[in-house]
């Protein structure tokens, strides 16, 4: 008994060493691997179309009243509340929390309590609107092979650890394999153990895609601040850039209201940087599918007028780089579901590479340094971008 005592004691010397070293870093903590849930879907991040909230989500087996409790160290003394289901039927026992008044760039610990036991996790608040500077990362078509999902999800918590990649991982869409089924969900994305790392700490925004679709599932997961009931799209800020999410499942072409609203949101749009991410891409290799008219034809006039500088895409699943008038249209299909083969020789495609991947975009003021990158660090592409 006092050989256990002392293990535990050692332990748990450990966990607060561990926590007071991220802290002093400044640090955000990336949850160890767990086994298997007792909830649907552990909290996770959401972001909001303002900076200084964050929205966090998590899903219960049944009804219970649950608590939240934020603060900035794992004391958790800044706010604290009780929550309860705002979700019915088919996908119910969601609850969510949005804590507000964040400091830009600080980092944040939060503690859900459900029944006496509790899950913890931390993340860094959005970067100052007045930031130059800005790492994130992008994935896409993370459907299907649950293995290969999860060890892209793993190479991207490594590139977790350097603190500036703590700001959001930007989604290509097709999540899942069928998204009308709640058992898919969780098998294939919430309840990965990579992914729910992550997820925790880091918010991840993802275009809808064609596997995504079916019983409004994607947008209860996803509550992003969508600018119809209609569509799944919308867009944010985050330091130097601008982001618009396009769902090419509702009509897109110049006489839709969603090519309206993005007109104007591009044009209202000062930041130095501009990024479009939807599923299907304009400019790709085939192999899989055919390349989107629309995009070629109504978007790419508006990226070209409004200096958006990359369309990030799925669907394809392979990594292309396409340029077409100076616009870059990337395939990051890569995720985890089965390969396709690029064909050689498509219009405007520069570089095609048939494996799984991610991809890692640093800003630095006027420059954009672009890699996308198997999960065993090999470099595939690499390119930059100089205002």
């Amino acid at each position: 008994m006092n050989k256990m005592k002392i293990a535990l004691a050692s332990a748990l010397v450990s966990l607060l060493s561990l926590l007071a070293a991220c802290q002093n870093e400044n640090k955000i903590i990336i949850l160890p691997v767990a086994g298997q849930s007792t909830l649907f879907k552990e909290p996770y991040l959401v972001m909001t179309d303002t900076a200084s909230e964050i929205k966090i989500v998590w899903q219960t087996p049944r009804t219970t009243e649950c608590a939240i409790a934020w603060g900035d160290n794992t004391l958790y003394d800044l706010g604290e509340n009780v929550t309860t289901e705002n979700s019915a039927g088919r996908n119910q026992h969601l609850h969510s929390y949005t804590i507000t008044g964040l400091v830009p760039g600080a980092v944040y610990y939060y503690r859900v309590t459900i029944n006496e036991k509790t899950y913890t996790g931390s993340f860094r608040a959005a970067a100052a609107a007045s930031a130059t500077d800005l790492n994130f990362m992008i994935y896409g078509d993370t459907r299907t092979l649950t293995d290969i999902h999860n060890t892209v999800a793993g190479a991207i918590i490594s590139a977790l650890q350097e603190p500036s990649y703590n700001t959001f991982i930007l989604g290509a869409g097709d999540l899942v394999s069928s998204g009308e089924d709640e058992d898919v969900w969780e098998r294939e994305f919430f309840n990965l153990g990579n992914v729910r790392r992550y997820t925790a700490s880091v918010p991840f925004i993802s275009a809808v895609g064609n596997h995504d679709l079916g019983a409004g599932l994607f947008e209860k997961y996803f509550p992003y601040p969508y600018e119809t009931t209609e569509g799944r799209y919308w867009s944010f800020d985050y330091g130097p850039v601008h982001i618009s999410v396009i769902d090419q499942y509702i009509a897109y072409d110049s006489s839709s209201a969603q090519y309206a609203w993005l007109e104007n949101d591009l044009s209202a749009s000062a930041k130095t940087w501009k990024f479009i991410i939807l599923h299907q891409p304009g400019w790709s290799a085939g192999g899989g599918h055919a390349n989107d008219t629309t995009v070629q034809t109504d978007i790419q006039p508006l990226c070209e007028t409004h200096d958006v500088s990359i369309v990030f895409a799925g669907h394809n699943h392979y990594y292309a780089r396409a340029i077409y008038n100076s616009v870059y249209h990337i395939t990051t299909g890569g995720g985890g579901a089965p390969l396709h083969t690029p064909e050689s020789g498509q219009p405007n495609v520069v570089v095609t590479d048939m494996s799984n991947h991610f991809c890692r975009v640093e800003i630095a003021g006027n420059t954009l340094n672009f890699y996308a990158e198997r999960p065993d660090g090999t470099i595939i592409d690499s390119f930059n971008i100089t205002k």
